[in-house]
């Protein structure tokens, strides 16, 4: 999990930022039915009280972006755009509409005619440089952080995605710094407390446990900065604490298997606490009946508690789920010797 974030993280702040989700003052009551069907019915009767205004046409094409209707959603975002050719929104849209067809050129083109008439827009090179960056052209997403700063030197969105390009060319220094300036710019900046944890994480430990904790206060309800803590603790010897953060995790997602499955690792491995772990093993499994290491774990428990016939059941039923599976067949084997 470690390891994807690095590369989840650019897409992450890319799809969010290019597709506008904001209403317009005469929109903003549009959407606000329960059902899928209602919100567009309501939509649709906006537009047709007041067919030239283009932001409602913006608002029904994030409607059809939502439900994956691209056709429908570049249609209204063009009509928009003709209707208003200086709707910075519908070009954002738009934008935003090609980047999930798969047309990242077709993308930039849209933001670059933004900067025909407001070519002081900040956020549009800002989201430039995010196209810019999946497309790994590091040259002209350089330029357009660049401008981006030049415009708003406190953009901390700015800071963090120069940090994600350097990072990506192995200048780790650089991005620490980057990355910092951005925490610096907000403290509460999420994404760029999250790489910190990372990167401290191979050399300095403390350090990288002060930023997920940073990064757990930004965002309380992000499981992602507890898991880390988790991780983290219980690999450097505070094994009550990594069972701390893991039942934070289980108050914000009950159904979050992994945090389960960890709380009956650390009790297994470094508390030798075995009941305990079997009972956590019992609620990872019961969220995922085929979670085979989840039942060979609760088995190993129920092996070092002396109660061969429940670790039996566990063993065999991972052979009923992973015929041939080396860790249960073992298991099975070592409880046949003591049963002799």
């Amino acid at each position: 999990m470690r390891s994807l974030f690095f590369l989840f993280g650019v897409i992450l702040i890319v799809f969010p930022a290019l597709i506008s989700c904001n209403s317009s003052e005469s929109g903003k009551n549009v959407v606000k039915g329960d059902s899928i069907a209602q919100q567009l019915s309501e939509l649709n009767s906006s537009i047709e009280k007041e067919p030239k205004n283009s932001d409602l046409l913006v608002l029904r094409s994030e409607y059809y972006v939502r439900q994956e209707l691209f056709n429908n959603a570049l249609s209204d975002i063009n009509k928009a755009i003709e209707l208003n050719p200086e709707n910075v929104k519908a070009y954002t849209g738009l934008s935003g509409i090609y980047l999930l067809m798969g047309k990242p050129q077709e993308s930039l083109d849209a933001l670059n005619q933004v900067l025909k008439f407001d070519d002081k827009n900040a956020d549009v090179y800002l989201k430039k440089a995010k196209l810019y960056l999946i497309m790994k052209d590091y040259e002209n997403c350089a330029s357009s952080i660049q401008k981006t700063i030049e415009i708003d030197p406190n953009l901390a969105d700015a800071y963090y995605l120069k940090g994600m390009a350097l990072m990506e060319n192995d200048k780790m220094d650089l991005a620490i710094e980057s990355f910092q300036r951005s925490v610096n710019i907000n403290q509460s900046h999420f994404d760029a407390l999250m790489q910190l944890g990372y990167i401290w994480e191979k050399k300095d430990v403390k350090i990288s446990i002060d930023y997920f904790k940073s990064a757990s206060k930004a965002n309380p309800k992000s499981t992602e900065a507890l898991y880390n803590l988790g991780l983290l603790y219980q690999d450097n010897g505070q094994p009550e604490k990594a069972i701390l953060s893991y039942k934070e995790i289980i108050k914000l997602d009950s159904n979050n298997k992994l945090a389960f499955y960890n709380i009956g690792y650390v009790n297994l491995v470094y508390l030798n606490k075995y009941s305990e772990g079997a009972e956590s093993f019992t609620k990872a499994i019961e969220l995922d009946p085929n979670y085979i290491d989840a039942w060979y774990n609760r088995g190993l428990c129920y092996e070092l508690l002396k109660d061969k016939q429940k670790a039996t059941n566990d063993y065999q039923q991972i052979l009923k789920l992973k015929v041939n599976d080396l860790k249960a067949i073992e298991g099975m084997n070592r409880l046949d010797k003591l049963m002799r």
